[in-house]
């Protein structure tokens, strides 16, 4: 099967509901936060980013999508400024990528920034997130809380669709949720420090061994 068959298949099942409690970054849409087709504009923002790493031999797996990064950019770990901002990453040159935020500044993600700072030009490493969806506190869209354990196994069921489309790469867990998330579904991984909560140094220490 090609990398844009593999593609759509994830992308189909990408359309499907989420977990309740939690949002869904290419299905829901608040109207009060975003433009009517926010979800569209995530989900090719996505398949842009995937295609341009389409070579990679590190699957980055993180825990969540954030609500300043992955929940209006659609990719995790990442930013709207850093796909279109005054200094956008090096792999977006020729992507067609589109904001989905209201508001006269675009999303910028502490997470993603350190991130990025790790991997810099790399196209060998691709991030997903062990819950691709954006959990937060009732009635707080734009707070994040720890994925609960249903909200976990939903996105595990998805992971290996993901995983399949690198098939060649080795996963590697950013911090302990996407480690035993991977180790529950059977699948060998590496782990780096997940770069919250102090562990910045660890993880760009981590990212600097992958060779």
């Amino acid at each position: 099967m090609s990398f844009e068959s593999r593609l759509k298949r994830l992308a189909t099942k990408l359309r499907s509901p989420a977990p309740s409690g939690v949002f869904h970054p290419y299905l829901d849409c608040d109207l009060a936060l975003e433009r009517a087709d926010g979800p569209s504009r995530r989900l090719g923002n996505l398949r842009e980013y995937l295609r341009a790493h389409e070579s990679a031999r590190y699957v980055l797996l993180g825990e969540a999508a954030g609500y300043n990064g992955c929940r209006f950019s659609g990719i995790p770990f990442t930013g709207e400024d850093l796909l279109i901002g005054e200094t956008p990453l090096p792999w977006t040159a020729g992507c067609r990528l589109r904001r989905s935020s209201l508001g006269e500044t675009l999303k910028k993600e502490r997470s993603a920034t350190i991130v990025w700072q790790g991997i810099r030009e790399r196209r060998d490493c691709v991030l997903w997130n062990t819950v691709p969806w954006h959990p937060h506190r009732p009635g707080e869209p734009l707070s994040n809380r720890p994925p609960k354990r249903p909200e976990v196994e939903a996105g595990l069921a998805l992971l290996p669709t993901f995983l399949a489309l690198y098939p060649d790469a080795i996963p590697v867990a950013i911090g302990r949720v996407a480690e035993a998330g991977l180790e529950r579904i059977g699948v060998p991984s590496r782990y780096v420090r997940h770069p919250s909560m102090g562990g910045k140094n660890a993880f760009l220490a981590g990212i600097a061994e992958l060779e």
